[in-house]
């Protein structure tokens, strides 16, 4: 667990009259639930809107970081947790979209259990593959996998069920390839084999794979989306090479919710919180340094994002038959 600091509340109520503070939020300290480890970009950013939180908010806020079956162990955990506002979850999409279908009996609905607070922003994977496969777009790739003479190629990504897996099936399933799957924990050493030429193919956050592709070792083929991204803005995105499935539109994403029945008034405090915090010209500096791409849909909006990409995903996850369970 990760505490940020805490300012006086007496100062606070001054600066901010309209705070759920007075009705008595909040009490205790409030925890920021994680479904990774310590470490990566979800638990970054937690860290980084605890901070902000605790300027803002007055107590103690904790990072909770509970790891395990696709985030999906963390979802649970803050869906049956009290709704007051002192326990929230700060997630990727995999654990409210994904996970919808890969999992038969997932004991939580996002509908259901959650109410949205905002997204933070929306994450572009990067195709790419080793430097000695001969492939430089959509096109030539797709040409050399279906050579007869071209060996096997499998794909890596940070685990069963990851947007990174899901991916490269939909490669498969559009463009009758067989790329095996091969999974890893974690994204650092799916990149790290597939530097090395263990794996041949991989989708993965673009913040990881820039350095790679400058140096050389790693081909990129295309992103995610309708047009490049700001952080390889030569590269273009698969749907400008031609790729039609909604699939390779779909952008990752991150964002806070929080137990359904939680007040309208700490949902909205939070939005705002949210919103001052991505449009800080650091955290905006340091989304981008990931890969990511600021963006801020609050609470309806937010769900709708939500609503629009399920389908897309159950549909792909149905059709490859990928489960968890």
């Amino acid at each position: 667990m990760q505490t940020a600091g805490a300012l006086s509340l007496a100062p606070l109520l001054v600066k901010s009259p309209d705070l759920p503070a007075q009705q008595g939020y909040p009490a205790r300290p409030i925890r920021i639930v994680v479904g990774f480890a310590a470490g990566g970009a979800a638990d970054t950013f937690a860290r980084l809107l605890a901070n902000k939180a605790a300027a803002v908010l007055g107590p103690t806020v904790i990072v909770d970081n509970r790891p395990g079956a696709g985030a999906s162990i963390a979802a649970d955990h803050v869906a049956k947790s009290p709704a007051d506002g002192h326990t929230l979850f700060l997630t990727f999409s995999e654990a409210l979209v994904a996970n919808t279908a890969l999992y038969r009996k997932l004991p939580y609905s996002p509908a259901r259990d959650f109410a949205f607070i905002s997204m933070l922003c929306a994450s572009k994977l990067v195709i790419a593959v080793n430097h000695s496969i001969p492939a430089k777009n959509l096109k030539e790739l797709i040409a050399f996998a279906r050579q007869p003479s071209s060996k096997p190629m499998n794909f890596g990504s940070w685990g069963a069920g990851s947007h990174g897996q899901l991916l490269c099936e939909a490669l498969n399933k559009n463009y009758g390839l067989s790329f095996q799957h091969i999974p890893y924990k974690g994204e650092g050493p799916t990149i790290q084999d597939l530097v090395a030429g263990q794996t041949q193919i991989a989708a993965g956050s673009i913040g990881a794979m820039a350095p790679h592709i400058r140096s050389g070792a790693l081909k990129p083929i295309g992103v995610i989306g309708d047009k490049p991204s700001a952080a390889l803005p030569q590269l273009p995105s698969l749907i400008e090479q031609g790729a039609t499935d909604p699939t390779f539109a779909v952008l990752g994403w991150m964002g806070l919710v929080a137990p359904a029945g939680t007040p309208a008034p700490i949902i909205d405090r939070w939005a705002n919180i949210v919103r001052e915090f991505v449009e800080s010209s650091d955290i905006q500096r340091r989304l981008l340094d990931f890969g990511f791409e600021p963006r801020v849909l609050a609470k309806d909006a937010f769900f709708r994002a939500w609503q629009a990409d399920v389908p897309i995903w159950t549909k792909l996850i149905k059709e490859t038959g990928v489960t968890l369970d």
